[in-house]
């Protein structure tokens, strides 16, 4: 299987690509830079970099594995647990796993080391573009003799009489609509105190109604999973539903257009966290909580 590759793939067209139960591949945009020391203009790129907290499986690389190898998202599945089984193996071996033209990582102290590869630039926008070297002006080459010619002298005198005289039309075309400005804001100052004069009573004023409205849930979620493929967070739904978790709901997508499912929405930080202890001890040790506004 040619993982490494699906992995490059996938990270020209998407910003983050999870390794399930390892970690995930972020990309960040970075600007164009300019060395001015070595005169190199080094064009827009995307940053790679590895977060270990982001190992929830969103179904993304199963997906494209499936697709381009002409399989069943469980099959493909079971090829990537098996991959990742071998990368933990050799990192808590204090080995050195290799992603080809996307970086190395390794494991020091219970902390991943990511050095990312310089070989390609992931974003799609700077396809083609390399390194550009530049060199500096002289500016004493510059320095050229020219022959004056006299009719530039009265074409330029021409155009600054021409700039000048416009002015003077424009200046005196803005002094009158400034005038006209100023006569419309004191006529509608003079209705308005008019109408401000006026006082209207009414003998039967109607009653205040108050509207007292209940949100039908809560701001504090427990996260069962965030899912690239918006088709498997409604597995994932169905799922927990299944095993007793009726509240379950989906509750959009996050920073990483991720869409996120959740085993219940709680009013209160202390509902959720009793909530949380349960679930991580009886259904999913990786539940986490997540405070977020859904409407």
């Amino acid at each position: 299987m040619k993982f490494d590759k699906y992995i490059k793939n996938l990270l020209y067209r998407y910003d983050c690509v999870v390794l399930p139960n390892l970690g995930a591949f972020v990309a960040r945009n970075v600007s164009a830079k300019i060395d001015e020391s070595n005169n190199i203009i080094t064009p827009p790129s995307k940053l790679i970099s590895f977060n270990a907290k982001i190992k929830e499986n969103d179904g993304l690389l199963a997906n494209h594995i499936a697709i381009v190898e002409n399989v069943s998202r469980e099959k493909a599945g079971k090829k990537i647990h098996k991959k990742i089984l071998f990368y933990n193996r050799s990192l808590n071996n204090g080995g050195l796993v290799k992603f080809k033209d996307v970086g190395s990582l390794s494991l020091k102290n219970d902390k991943y080391i990511f050095n990312p590869s310089d070989k390609i630039n992931f974003l799609s926008n700077s396809f083609g573009l390399s390194e550009l070297s530049t060199s500096k002006v002289d500016k004493s080459s510059a320095n050229k003799n020219y022959k004056f010619n006299p009719y530039y002298k009265y074409a330029a005198i021409l155009i600054i009489a021409l700039f000048i005289g416009s002015n003077i039309i424009t200046n005196y075309l803005n002094d009158i609509n400034a005038s006209n400005q100023i006569s419309y804001r004191q006529a509608e100052k003079e209705i308005e105190d008019k109408i401000q004069k006026a006082t209207f009573v009414i003998d039967n004023p109607l009653p205040i109604i108050k509207l007292h409205l209940n949100k039908k849930y809560g701001d504090f979620h427990i996260v069962a999973g965030s899912f690239r493929v918006k088709e498997n967070s409604y597995s994932k739904l169905e799922q927990l539903k299944s095993v007793g978790y009726k509240d379950a709901r989906k509750i959009g997508q996050n920073n990483f257009d991720l869409y996120q499912v959740s085993y219940a929405s709680y009013n209160t930080r202390a509902e959720a966290k009793n909530a949380l202890s349960n679930i991580r001890s009886e259904h999913n040790i990786n539940a986490w909580l997540l405070y977020k506004n859904v409407n």
